[in-house]
């Protein structure tokens, strides 16, 4: 049996070893804090960058056409495959002028395809980058077009995919008309008119783009159903990040949307809208403005981060509200009770259960509140990091001490 100061010395030791620790992962999440000096982007929303492909790696060639399956041969372009999903037609390598023509234009197709690591450039003003027309399997990645009309153009074309390429320095970057069951993941379109205009999709999926640094908007959607926005972020935008018109059953999930010249997102005329996880900061005008009376109805805006829109600070001014709500039935709690983050108010919390006392109330004709606005960050923005580590680790050590001087003998 150990002696009484054995025993104290025993618990002193494991005190201090578990402070140690506990400190330690303070230490490690502060370090991990980004510069506040300049905005970054959270890394839970960082995306795989597109870059121009290599030019001194690029063969020259004419722009190619390719009208029904019986196009793609090796005069039209094709360097390799059978069109079957195993072996699939590849267009690939090549640095094409679309001065004269649209650069890669296929239309007619249900072969399967693939365009990548080409480089497609001085369509402006008359012709695009890559044009589908029609077409469907197809998948066009890693390739970059710039000085475009449109950086790439998808018409009633359905089940292709957009990964990994670079559509910056166009007209407008992306654009997507009358189509279905497509997948845009990890595209990069800068510096445009617009980034992305999305007409008429549906049953499609959005994910990790960057559409960022735009003329006007970010991404500009109308008349859509049924499509997933994930992860995409529309940063320093001189119009709107995202703005969305005349649409329907649409989930809206951890996107970005920072630092745009207008509104974060503008909703005009949508119905059964899902809007969670999503970062919405340092806008000029509102961080979500939704509009169009009966026809905004059904929408759910729930667990987002809204940060100093509007000219917001950190207390409520209502001169200064960061949303607006001119439709009808729109909820912004979920249906368990949670709300969003409001960065102008955090407080009072009287009982300690993360949500203020009293709601948010929310510009607009629809009299709309939040009532359920959470006292803490629900998605990390530049500004707050990992430093919520800290007072969990200091609560841990004071109950840790508090346990140990109970102890008989101590």
């Amino acid at each position: 049996m150990r002696s009484s100061s054995g025993k104290r010395i025993w618990i002193f030791s494991e005190l201090a070893a578990t402070v140690l620790v506990l400190f330690t992962m303070m230490a490690l999440s502060i370090s991990s804090l980004p510069d506040t000096r300049e905005r970054i982007i959270p890394e839970e929303h960082t995306h795989e960058t597109s870059t121009p492909a290599r030019t001194d790696a690029l063969t020259v060639h004419d722009p190619i056409v390719i009208d029904g399956n019986s196009g793609f041969t090796n005069a039209s372009g094709v360097v390799w495959g059978s069109g079957t999903v195993s072996d699939p037609y590849l267009i690939e390598n090549w640095d094409i002028n679309a001065s004269s023509a649209d650069g890669i234009h296929i239309w007619n197709t249900d072969a399967h395809f693939i365009v990548r690591d080409c480089y497609v450039h001085d369509g402006e003003p008359n012709y695009h980058g890559i044009h589908l027309y029609n077409c469907v399997n197809g998948s066009v990645c890693n390739s970059s077009c710039s000085g475009d009309l449109w950086g790439i153009y998808l018409y009633l074309s359905n089940n292709n995919t957009l990964k990994n390429n670079n559509c910056s320095d166009n007209e407008y970057g992306i654009r997507i008309y009358s189509c279905a069951g497509n997948t845009l993941s990890n595209n990069t379109c800068q510096n445009n008119q617009i980034g992305m205009v999305l007409f008429y999709p549906s049953n499609s999926t959005f994910s990790n783009n960057d559409c960022s640094s735009n003329d006007d908007y970010g991404v500009y959607i109308q008349s859509s159903e049924d499509n997933i926005l994930s992860n995409n972020t529309c940063n320093s935008n001189n119009g709107y990040g995202m703005c969305i018109t005349y649409s329907g059953n649409t989930t809206l999930s951890g996107n970005v949307f920072d630092s745009n010249g207008g509104i974060g997102i503008l909703l005009d005329s949508t119905r059964a809208f899902t809007i969670t996880n999503c970062t919405i900061s340092n806008n000029t005008q509102y961080g979500l403005y939704i509009y169009g009376e009966a026809n905004s109805t059904d929408n759910w805006v729930w667990n987002n981060t809204f940060h100093h829109n509007n000219g917001a600070d950190d207390v409520y001014d209502p001169f200064h509200i960061q949303a607006y709500d001119n439709g009808t039935d729109n909820r912004w709690n979920s249906t368990d009770g949670y709300g969003n983050y409001w960065s102008d108010w955090t407080t009072p919390d009287l009982d300690g259960d993360g949500i203020v006392e009293g709601p948010y109330l929310i510009a607009g004709d629809a009299g709309a509140e939040d009532n359920r606005p959470q006292t803490t960050v629900q998605t990390q923005i530049p500004e707050f990091g990992m430093i919520s580590a800290m007072p969990v680790a200091i609560i841990t050590t004071i109950v840790l001490i508090r346990k140990m001087s109970s102890r008989k003998g101590f």
